[in-house]
C-alpha cells in the first residue's frame, strides 16, 4: 500500500467522522445538571443583582445601572437612565408589570399574558420576561421529553416562542445558554460562572439581548448578585402618582 493510498484512507475516514452526528450527553451528566437545577430553585428565596446594562436602540447607545431584586414570584426593577426617561422602577407581582418613569410622570401597566405583544412579533417586553426568568431561581426545569435534540455538550428544548439550547461542561454545570426565535429574529445569550456543588451551584454572568426586527440589542454584565438575603418590601414597591399619564407601550 502507497503512501497515496494511506493519504486517501485517512482523508475518507475524516470526512465520514465530520459528518457522523456527535455522540450524545451523557446520561450521568445530564442527571447531574437536572439535579443542580432542581437544587437551585429548591434553596432559591432571594437575590439581589446589580446588571450594567449597555443598550444599542435603532442606533441611540445609552448605559443602565440596573437592580434587580427577586423573592418568591415578585421581580422588583429599578435603573437609571432608560432610554432618555431618566430613572426607572418597575415590579412584576401577581401576573402583573408595573414601570413608572418619575421625571416624565409616565407609567405602564400591564398583564403578563399582554406585556410586550406585538401585532406580528412580539416586541421586546416578552424577551425581558424570559431573560428575567433566566435570573431567577424559578427557571422551568426542562424534562426529557421537552427535549428536541441533544449532542456532547448541548441540550436543545422548545421554551415557548423560543428555541433553547444550553451548553453544559463535563459535570453538568451549564456554561451558556441561548434562546432563539427563528420566526421574529429574537435572541437571548446567558452566559454562565462559579461552578460549585453548593448553593448556588451556578451564577449568571453575563447576558445579551438582540431583536432584528426592532433593531435593539442590549448587553447586561452582572457586577453584584447575592442571594438568600433579607430584601425589604421598598425594593417591590411601585407608587403611581393620580397625576401619572399611562403609557400605551414602552
Amino acid at each position: 500500500m502507497t503512501l497515496r493510498h494511506l493519504a486517501g484512507i485517512g482523508i475518507a475516514i475524516m470526512v465520514l467522522t465530520s459528518c457522523a452526528p456527535p455522540p450524545p450527553i451523557d446520561e450521568t451528566t445530564l442527571a447531574n445538571y437536572r439535579l443542580m437545577t432542581e437544587l437551585r430553585r429548591d434553596q432559591f428565596r432571594t437575590a439581589a443583582y446589580l446588571i450594567d446594562l449597555r443598550v444599542d436602540d435603532n442606533g441611540e447607545k445609552y448605559t443602565i445601572k440596573t437592580e434587580v431584586y427577586f423573592s418568591g414570584d415578585s421581580v422588583g426593577i429599578y435603573g437609571r437612565g432608560y432610554f432618555g426617561k431618566g430613572a426607572f422602577k418597575g415590579n412584576i407581582i401577581n401576573d402583573s408589570v408595573t414601570i413608572y418613569f418619575p421625571s416624565q410622570n409616565e407609567y405602564y401597566a400591564s398583564s403578563l399574558e399582554g406585556f410586550g405583544r406585538g401585532t406580528d412579533c412580539p416586541d421586546r417586553g416578552e424577551a425581558l420576561i424570559s431573560a428575567l426568568s433566566l435570573l431567577s431561581g424559578h427557571d422551568a426545569i426542562a424534562r426529557s421529553d421537552d427535549i428536541v435534540a441533544q449532542s456532547r455538550r448541548d441540550i436543545r428544548y422548545r421554551t415557548g416562542r423560543f428555541e433553547r439550547t444550553v451548553r453544559l461542561n463535563g459535570d453538568g454545570f451549564p456554561e451558556s445558554g441561548v434562546l432563539i426565535d427563528s420566526s421574529c429574529g429574537d435572541s437571548v445569550d446567558i452566559k454562565y460562572s462559579y461552578q460549585s456543588r453548593q448553593f448556588p451551584f451556578y451564577q449568571p454572568i453575563e447576558m445579551k439581548y438582540s431583536s432584528r426586527i426592532h433593531n435593539f440589542h442590549a448587553n447586561g454584565y452582572v457586577r453584584e448578585q447575592k442571594y438568600n438575603i433579607p430584601l425589604s418590601e421598598a425594593k417591590f414597591a411601585v407608587t403611581i402618582p393620580p397625576s401619572a399619564a399611562r403609557l400605551e407601550s414602552f
